[in-house]
């Protein structure tokens, strides 16, 4: 599939997901690309808030659309608590597109809705909106489906499936729509997009019959290839691994003239991990790349991948074995006995070069600062913000990154659950964004408050409260009847 030469997320909204009533985020693009119709480099986006104000929704909402977009279904397991009962989740995200010397802007929206019944996500219905532009941007199209077969009713009932469009006089002239009714049924059995599907994709070359099959299938293939190849969101879930000495879940981004590799590769660093025979080859093009920008980050530290043995399964493909190690000053040890914070940098730093080198990449991860030294972080986010060609949109507690961003790179989560997040207004050029920052959180003066002021004396007494001869009996006595408990069932 060709690649576009750029998609860009510039503008993401949602609705009714965990604990957002309603949120907008307009990252650092979007004035450029709606009003000008390009792109600046340092599209570097940093979300901060207080804990529980939506800034992991945010990157959950992203990785249930970057799993949408790229033909598959999310996991109703992983997803299904972050959904209302009563309404439905909306979730809106905007795209520019630069694609063979044309400029794109595509709203995708979906609501989804979680089936408890039959454990799935259910794309209950998507709209694509698209506009090119010229001396502005011009010539809406939209493209509006509601999926009616996520109802056995409907089912039984035979119900139509329909295609609609405000400004598509003929939405059949998109000939994939011609049989809308059984692609229909297909996706609401599969939990999958009908834009983004493997069905979809094998006809997109041949969708260049008219102009509304050229604008469709080249809207389509770039979201597709973005959402597969370039686009990686790194939850907050991947620090358990670390932090546990598992693995090391390497967040890997290699692009060559051939071929492309993209995911993440789990590095066992509490025993030996195993490959196929042409993964292990393609890690240690990696871990070149990774050691070449980790001794500049943390001086005489390399990593080395060591095959240890191999042996051919049952398939009858070449199994390696393989472990990490570190090499620093002379000295070899396994990663296992790193730090959380060398563990970490490690597993993202893959994806970050390939970044700071491509303008296609999308890097979003949660809690990006986890460990790490926050000088030393500072230090690579002032880097990736004035040299870095890709996305990178993180939340973090750590504000000494704030000082190494502009202003318009800064977005804030909200106290208030309908409406989330929001930038900061009246910061001066000579002001120190962390300093403001604080300032805004003690004293307000922003259209919405950040900060859930604590009553410190009421701390303070709950922490007596909590530790005093009675509470501990109590606790105590509560804690043998649970045990008791325990026992007597087992018994």
């Amino acid at each position: 599939m060709k690649q576009a030469s750029i998609v860009r997320l510039i503008e993401s909204k949602i609705e009714n997901f965990k604990n957002v009533k309603y949120g907008d985020i307009k990252y650092f693009n979007y004035s450029n690309a709606n009003v000008r119709g390009i792109i600046k480099k340092s599209d570097i986006n940093g979300i901060y808030g207080q804990n529980g104000s939506g800034k992991t929704a945010i990157i959950e909402a992203l990785d249930i659309l970057q799993k949408i977009m790229s033909g598959t279904s999310a996991d109703y397991n992983e997803y299904a608590g972050m959904f209302s009962e009563k309404k439905s989740a909306k979730v809106t995200n905007i795209f520019f597109i630069e694609n063979n010397g044309k400029q794109y802007k595509v709203k995708y929206v979906t609501v989804l809705k979680p089936d408890k019944d039959n454990k799935q996500i259910q794309i209950v219905s998507e709209e694509l909106t698209y506009w090119q532009k010229g001396s502005s941007w011009k010539s809406e199209r939209n493209i509006k489906f509601s999926n009616p077969f996520y109802s056995e009713d409907s089912i039984l009932e035979n119900k139509e499936a329909s295609i609609e469009s405000d400004s598509i006089k003929n939405i059949l002239e998109i000939r994939f729509f011609k049989s809308i009714q059984n692609i229909a049924v297909m996706c609401a059995q599969k939990n999958i997009s009908l834009f983004f599907n493997e069905y979809i994709e094998k006809h997109y070359n041949s969708l260049q019959q008219n102009e509304e099959e050229k604008i469709f299938s080249s809207i389509a293939k770039a979201l597709l290839y973005f959402a597969r190849v370039r686009f990686q969101v790194v939850k907050v879930n991947q620090l358990g691994a670390n932090y546990s000495n598992t693995i090391i879940p390497m967040n890997v981004q290699l692009e060559s003239e051939n071929e492309i590799m993209q995911g993440c590769i789990p590095l066992f660093i509490n025993g030996r991990g195993e490959f196929p025979d042409f993964i292990f080859e393609k890690m240690k093009d990696i871990e070149k790349a990774i050691n070449i920008a980790l001794k500049a980050i943390v001086p005489n530290l390399e990593i080395e991948i060591v095959k240890i043995a191999e042996e051919k399964n049952k398939e009858g493909i070449v199994m390696i074995q393989a472990e990490v190690y570190s090499n620093r000053d002379g000295k070899r040890f396994l990663v296992k006995y790193e730090s959380d914070g060398i563990k970490r940098i490690i597993s993202l730093l893959s994806y970050l070069i390939s970044l700071y080198n491509n303008s296609g990449v999308c890097l979003v991860v949660d809690e990006l600062d986890a460990g790490i030294f926050e000088y030393l972080l500072g230090e690579m986010i002032g880097v990736l913000s004035k040299e870095a060609k890709g996305q990178l949109i993180f939340t973090s507690h750590n504000l000494r990154i704030m000082e190494k961003l502009d202003k318009k790179n800064i977005i804030c989560s909200t106290i208030n659950p309908a409406n989330r997040y929001i930038s900061l207004k009246g910061i001066e050029k000579t002001h120190n964004r962390r300093d403001f920052y604080i300032r805004t959180l003690i004293l307000g003066g922003q259209e919405e408050k950040l900060y859930e002021d604590v009553d410190l004396q009421d701390m303070g007494y709950a922490f007596r409260r909590a530790g005093s001869p009675n509470t501990k009996k109590t606790n105590l006595t509560a804690l043998e009847e649970f045990m008791q408990n325990i026992n007597d069932n087992d018994n």
